[in-house]
């Protein structure tokens, strides 16, 4: 593993992607209490331009505070980037579709979700393109809010590269005519409704959420076996398989289409104790701009997300304590220990180079400055 390049982020990255031309690099994110933006880098000079959300959103009326930017997503041109939303608190804000000329974006549609929920509205956690669509994954309290599907307008001729899905983590995956994803939750967030009871805040399912992408049906539950929680999904190369991740750190293969297969992969014991050990936490001297990492959602083993590399053949995992490790196949081929500190919250690989980026959360609610790097594989 080698770093190419490292960005510092105004906020905590929660999502990143390569523009499928390979000279860009989108980075979203923001704090618990929103003020996030979108930051786009070129790759060959370096150079970047940050966008305040309260900037990208100018044009849109009756904006309360400014959102975090929960998922960002190239249309398969480039032309467009899908934007996922959220407000203070985790509350619910829509989603955005936003052309992209260079480094500069310029609003073009809003999509606004219709929840079932009439108590509390669910939030973001990732945007994705397939199609002629824009997908919003959500915490959310009810299946029927977990997932929303929503058409972009015809007249901007916005698609997404289907083929392509592995390549970034978006937190969901489109598997014969369904969108999959984790069933969501939280270790310190836990809520009191009366229609509900006490339950882990935005936990849906145990297990997998499977929703229609096209035509009608129910939103279906696949069971997980040994596993607590679903942290990760990713598409592999092709048309049916992919893989999961685990609160904590197990990984699955799945295949078989309509009734996927779950196959557990084997990580070795010292991985686990490694990625279990406390990792090296951003410096918390009195001079120091990053306060300890709080754990409330994931564990240090936690997966938090997967990717495969432009091969196609090698893919990665990379847990909350920041070890990353390199498979091929179901083979473990080396692990490393990231060389910044923090908790990743994001990756992605490039279209055509064996690079990946992380975006790693530093900070916390006061001092959220973080930080994207770019590796060689």
């Amino acid at each position: 593993m080698r770093t190419v390049w490292s960005l510092e982020t105004p906020w905590a990255p929660y999502s990143v992607m390569f523009s499928n031309d390979g000279t860009r690099l989108a980075v979203g994110g923001g704090t618990w209490y929103g003020e996030g933006g979108v930051m786009i880098a070129e790759l060959e000079t370096g150079t970047f331009r940050c966008t305040a959300a309260s900037d990208l959103l100018a044009t849109i009326p009756n904006q309360r505070n400014a959102p975090s930017i929960a998922g960002v997503y190239f249309s398969a041109d480039d032309r467009y980037l899908a934007v996922a939303t959220r407000g203070s608190g985790q509350s619910y804000r829509p989603s955005h579709l936003f052309a992209v000329e260079a480094l500069e974006l310029a609003h073009r549609s809003v999509m606004v979700h219709r929840s079932e929920d009439t108590i509390g509205r669910p939030f973001a956690t990732g945007v994705q393109l397939a199609g002629s669509s824009m997908i919003t994954r959500h915490n959310a309290a009810f299946l029927a809010d977990c997932i929303s599907v929503h058409e972009t307008p015809p007249r901007l001729e916005c698609r997404g590269d289907d083929s392509r899905q592995h390549l970034t983590h978006s937190r969901m995956i489109v598997r014969c005519g369904r969108v999959l994803t984790g069933g969501g939750g939280s270790l310190a967030l836990v809520e009191w409704r009366a229609d509900l009871g006490r339950r882990e805040s935005g936990k849906v399912a145990v297990g997998l959420v499977s929703a229609p992408f096209v035509g009608g049906g129910a939103v279906e539950v696949v069971p997980v076996r040994a596993c607590a929680r679903v942290t990760a999904i990713a598409a592999l190369p092709g048309q049916e398989d992919f893989l999961t991740g685990g609160l904590d750190g197990e990984l699955d293969r799945w295949s078989g289409g309509d009734g996927p297969a779950q196959v557990r992969l084997a990580v070795p014991a010292d991985e686990l104790e490694r990625a279990s050990a406390p990792f090296v936490q951003p410096p918390t001297s009195p001079d120091s701009s990053h306060p300890p990492i709080t754990w409330a959602t994931y564990k240090p083993r936690s997966v938090i997300a997967i990717c495969t590399l432009c091969d196609g053949q090698r893919w990665v995992s990379v847990d909350a304590g920041g070890r990353l490790r390199l498979w091929r196949g179901d083979t473990l081929l080396a692990a490393w220990t990231l060389p910044t500190p923090g908790s990743p919250r994001c990756l992605a690989a490039h279209p055509t180079e064996p690079w990946i980026a992380v975006g790693i959360k530093q900070g916390g609610f006061a001092r959220p400055t973080s930080a994207v790097l770019l590796l060689e594989c």
